[in-house]
């Protein structure tokens, strides 16, 4: 196996439901999901490419951690919630941007991104917003997430 493609109708990928997979190397995820569920693509280790169609509202936790080869994935503004450690030590990831949907990012969503250098925020996010790549509450009194790969000084 090295392409999957989610069946036509499927509403929601189950937890666990391709956990391990290493065979798999790119995904296409079907218009109509709206859940991927915890731990559905983790330690998927040569997944490199994942298409989520706009209907997908929820990004669960673990989701695609330890998909070391995730080369890029681009979240749809369907997407309401991205769930804890949701792509924990995705160490090829260099850049992701969260759309202006998103209300909710669990805690360690991006830990051990050795590659990721950048997280950039849509600017009407009502909840979070980005600066210099480094993600902050919306009024900037939290810090939510500095990108493990970015180089240079922090103040």
């Amino acid at each position: 196996m090295s392409e999957l493609i989610i069946p036509a109708g499927t509403k929601v990928i189950e937890p666990y439901a391709y956990e391990s997979k290493t065979g798999i190397t790119s995904v296409i995820i079907p218009e109509g999901v709206t859940i991927i569920g915890k731990c559905a693509f983790r330690w998927c280790r040569n997944l490199n490419s994942v298409t989520i169609p706009n209907s997908v509202t929820s990004i669960g936790e673990y989701a695609f951690s330890n998909c070391s080869s995730l080369t890029a994935i681009t979240i749809p503004n369907s997407v309401t919630s991205i769930g804890n450690s949701a792509f924990e030590r995705c160490g090829s990831l260099p850049a992701i941007t969260i759309p202006n949907s998103v209300t909710s990012i669990g805690d360690n969503a991006f830990s051990f991104c050795s590659s990721l250098t950048s997280i950039n925020v849509d600017a009407k996010n009502q909840n979070y917003c980005s600066i210099d790549g480094v993600v902050y509450s919306k009024d900037k009194k939290t810090l939510i997430c500095y990108p493990a790969g970015k180089q240079g000084a922090f103040t």
